[in-house]
């Protein structure tokens, strides 16, 4: 037996499987669907924009001159 979890939308009562598990397309399968309520994703909404809006506040970007040699450098950092 496999597991397989991922999220999606359902459609028309239509659960469509993510592309890199085609090989799964017409198999018998144990569904169980957790929903996700509309106010839960609301208030993360709002705690996200709340938090977007402390950022701003402080200024975190201020001192950087040039963002693009910025970037660059935090992308060598991760390579």
């Amino acid at each position: 037996m496999n597991t397989l979890e991922f999220t999606t939308r359902i459609e028309h009562g239509v659960i469509h499987l993510p592309k890199d598990h085609e090989e799964l397309d017409n198999s018998l399968a144990h569904v169980v669907v957790t929903v996700q309520s509309t106010e839960d994703m609301l208030a993360k909404k709002e705690r996200l924009l709340a938090a977007m809006k402390e950022m701003q506040k402080t200024d975190i970007f201020r001192n950087i001159e040039d963002p693009v040699e910025w970037q660059r450098k935090l992308r060598d950092e991760w390579e």
